[in-house]
């Protein structure tokens, strides 16, 4: 891989005070994308010693941005850049840009996020996790979201009408919160929706998803919460698509457990749950009016003998069916690592540079 490494310029603001240490690390022959180590941006005064390269894509990793402002975002526009990374850069606050169509955050300790209703914003995809958001209320303006991830974040009571009008929505994950209810005033419809990630939250019995209509989720997880009864008629009305389903770690009462078995045998869905040790349903009992004869219990054994054969022949084919989608799972995750590796900037070790 070709890098064009530029000088590391230490500038002092004589305005702020503030240190700005910037080192850039650019590949602008393949991925055209460019790191920025340990910026620091104080207040917008700074940004008149701060040069951004031309790039689509642009990180910074570790470093303090206070507020990731509207300055701050018409520089980077000036710049070029369509796609934003930020890796242990401690930013309290954002002012969203209106013309990013990715933006990654991680491990920001972001606390707020500006949201202008009246702006058309181009964003795409948005991943803002390992943060401290609480409220995400305003984020119902990004209409054109395809995937959003908010996960690892404080967000404790969630409506979902903050997401009724992301038509385009695929993929929602809301893992690893303090999530406690799920409220919807209509109902709520997602018709591109694939993938919903609830899991690692504090979601209880009270959970109703009777307003969703998510025609094409396939991949619904309820992990790790404190569930012990789950309505499975809903499951089958709204995600006729379904095809993985996970609801391990929960202490699901022995009804739902049957009726979740039930549910995934009939529609041969994917699925994760502690297995239960409930009691059998008894066989009901057949009442003969006749007793049976020699010849009959040669054909019930015959029957039998034709029965478990067919069982046998079910049994294997069910096991053929979650072998080979067991196979295509692990090819969507080596597909889903190489998308990641692609779209997320790999931190290299900073050139040291010693000052004389």
């Amino acid at each position: 891989m070709n890098y064009l490494t530029l000088l590391v310029v230490l500038t002092f603001s004589q305005l702020s005070g503030a240190v700005l240490l910037k080192q850039y690390n650019c590949d602008k022959y393949i991925l055209a994308w460019c790191q920025l180590h340990n910026v620091t941006i104080l207040q917008d005064q700074d940004l008149k010693s701060v040069q951004f390269p031309e790039a689509p894509q642009l990180g910074f990793i570790n470093g303090t941005i206070v507020h990731f402002s509207h300055s701050l975002n018409l520089n980077l526009f000036k710049a070029g850049v369509l796609r934003i990374f930020a890796r242990g850069t401690k930013i309290s606050r954002l002012t969203f840009p209106n013309t990013i169509e990715q933006l990654y955050f991680r491990d920001n300790d972001l606390y707020a996020v500006e949201i202008e209703p009246k702006v058309a914003y181009a964003i795409k995809f948005l991943r803002i996790h390992v943060n401290k958001l609480r409220d995400i209320t305003n984020f119902k303006h990004l209409k054109g979201l395809i995937e959003l991830n908010l996960c690892d974040n404080l967000i404790e009571h969630l409506s979902f009408d903050t997401f009724s009008s992301m038509v385009h929505l695929k993929q929602l994950l809301l893992c690893g919160n303090r999530i406690k209810t799920l409220a919807a005033t209509h109902d709520i419809k997602l018709p591109y929706l694939y993938h919903l990630d609830l899991s690692s939250n504090f979601l209880f019995n009270q959970t109703s998803l009777d307003r969703w209509h998510f025609p094409r989720l396939g991949n619904f997880s309820l992990r790790d919460n404190l569930l012990t009864t789950l309505d499975v008629r809903i499951i089958t009305q709204r995600f006729p698509a379904l095809q993985i389903l996970d609801v391990e770690q929960n202490s699901l009462n022995c009804d739902t457990y049957q009726q979740l078995l039930k549910l995934v045998h009939q529609r041969r869905i994917i699925f994760n749950v502690d297995k239960r040790m409930c009691p059998d349903f008894p066989a009901p009992v057949v009442p003969r009016s006749i007793a049976p004869n020699a010849n009959d219990n040669e054909l019930e054994s015959g029957d039998l003998r034709t029965l478990v054969r067919q069982l046998k022949e079910r049994l294997y084919q069910q096991v053929k069916i979650i072998n080979g989608q067991r196979a295509e799972i692990e090819q969507l995750k080596a597909n889903l690592t190489t998308l990641m590796e692609q779209f997320d900037l790999v931190v290299a070790e900073p050139t040291k540079t010693v000052l004389e």
